[in-house]
């Protein structure tokens, strides 16, 4: 188990590499420093973002828009009641509607029976994007926490051409939430709760909100029958999150997104490589094949961990890496890629072999 919580110890040394830059090279460093607290996604590039999700849904099949979001009214939820889609019949109870009883079988049985109806809802979304210090790195193209908004705005996206009203929570030094959005500017609205600055940790003494106790939370606030997509690197799952997560499921459907940087599950091939604790701030330098290897054995373990405590309350995972482009997010989302943790990974590891990571 503590094999398992070692990912929390872990940042690259990018950001303390990138200060030591800063302080070289003064110049520039205000205009550098002030970006770092600039939205992590500008008005141009979600506007851009969209133009992108607007031309690759245009390529995609009806069906596979159906399956990753299901229609406005079309939804059959697991609540029997009195909606218009007939399920089936079961013995009368005392108290049951008259108008319910089902006549025609009755006649053929004599014996009285109550109709049951799936009761039809309008789903609703809640999208939440964790934005704490782990999400805020990255060693190629973008933040784990630019790809987590940009994934939230691909179910925006969706969630905007089906008509489904969507709230957005995001978890960073604290946790707050939007209000429900709909119609035409829903994925803008949400792009801009989810783009907040994310400047790199300050390393002080204040404790990250939790993400089991916002589960909790979020357990007597969602609607039953609403989906809950969760986008995160998970970093703080543990049996806990299983049984909150098992609970949840009872009332919401759950879809979680995990975001990955490719050094995380495999370290780029750069000589003087160093890892630094973000609790103790002690430097661990990787200087030969045995301490990546070992590195290796313990990246697994730690994916399959996580895996295994979020599949155990039967939620399915998909896996994104953050330099991922929307074409390669939109193949990871897919069903195919569901669980599909090291397929996926040595794919990815193959793909980019021999990039360099300076």
């Amino acid at each position: 188990m503590q094999l398992f919580k070692l990912i929390s110890h872990f940042v690259a040394l990018v950001w303390r590499k990138v200060r030591q830059w800063l302080a070289l090279s003064g110049d520039i460093t205000p205009s550098i420093g002030q970006r770092l607290y600039q939205p992590i996604l500008s008005s141009a590039e979600i506007t851009d973002f969209a133009e992108q999700l607007a031309q690759a849904s245009s390529k995609v099949s009806p069906n596979l828009k159906q399956s990753e979001a299901l229609r406005q009214g079309e939804q059959t939820s697991q609540f029997m009641g009195a909606g218009l889609e007939y399920e089936e019949s079961r013995p009368y109870q005392p108290g049951d509607e008259i108008r319910r009883i089902n006549w025609r079988l009755m006649a053929r049985t004599g014996k009285a029976y109550t109709k049951l109806f799936q009761e039809e809802r309008q789903e609703n979304w809640f999208i939440l994007v964790d934005h704490r210090a782990s999400m805020r790195f990255g060693t190629r193209k973008r933040l784990k926490a630019t790809q987590a908004a940009r994934v939230a705005g691909y179910y925006a996206w969706i969630a905007q051409q089906m008509g489904i009203p969507v709230a957005t929570g995001r978890l960073a030094e604290d946790f707050e939430q939007s209000r429900i959005f709909e119609g035409k500017s829903l994925y803008s609205h949400v792009m801009e709760f989810v783009s907040k600055p994310c400047p790199p940790a300050n390393n002080d003494s204040r404790i990250e909100p939790s993400l089991n106790d916002l589960l909790v939370s979020l357990t007597a606030q969602l609607q039953p029958g609403s989906r809950l997509i969760l986008i995160s690197d998970f970093h703080d799952v543990d049996q806990r999150t299983t049984e909150v997560l098992t609970a949840l499921q009872s009332r919401v459907a759950i879809k979680a997104v995990w975001v990955k940087d490719i050094a995380e599950t495999q370290l780029p091939a750069i000589e003087g490589l160093q890892l630094q604790s973000t609790v103790n701030q002690q430097v661990y330098a990787i200087a030969d094949a045995e301490q990546r290897s070992n590195y290796q054995a313990w990246s697994i373990q730690y994916q399959t961990e996580i895996q295994h405590a979020m599949n155990q309350a039967a939620v399915g995972v998909y896996s994104v890496y953050a330099h991922e482009s929307l074409a390669e997010m939109m193949l990871s989302l897919s069903v195919a890629n569901k669980n599909n943790l090291f397929d996926k990974a040595s794919q990815k590891v193959s793909e980019n072999a021999g990039v360099s990571y300076g």
